[in-house]
């Protein structure tokens, strides 16, 4: 595949991504003060359904679609930046128990959320 069309392709998907994720964080709209948990949910459904395509992948390659669903949908949706930053504020504010429930739950249930995207694949 070319290098162009890999390019338009995660552009298509990194864009519907990103709105999902906008409207997430729209839905779950907290202030700063508090639990961010539209970031914390659009990364956490972007860790089930990188896992889930990933492992359908594994077993139907079909290059486009990878790109598509795993770099562009996943990659718009999922959203380190903001998790950092989000955290970073909570670490400025020393609100350390919000800091660390944040930061260590996001990691531990991004890894479940993958795994449990990737066997969920196995059942269907």
């Amino acid at each position: 595949m070319n290098t162009l069309k890999s390019l338009i392709i995660v552009f298509l998907g990194g864009g519907i991504g990103s709105c999902i994720r906008f409207l997430i964080s729209k839905l779950f709209y907290t202030n700063s003060n508090s639990f961010p948990w539209g970031t914390f949910i659009a990364n956490l459904v972007g860790c089930f359904l990188f896992g889930f395509f990933s492992s359908w992948f594994i077993k139907n390659f079909r290059s486009e679609w990878m790109i598509f669903f795993t770099i562009g949908i996943c990659g718009g949706l999922t959203t380190f930046s903001t998790f950092s930053s989000e955290a970073l504020i909570m670490y400025k504010n020393q609100n350390w128990l919000l800091f660390f429930k944040y930061s260590i739950s996001s990691f531990i249930f991004g890894l479940l959320m993958i795994k449990i995207g990737y066997d969920s694949f196995k059942l269907l």
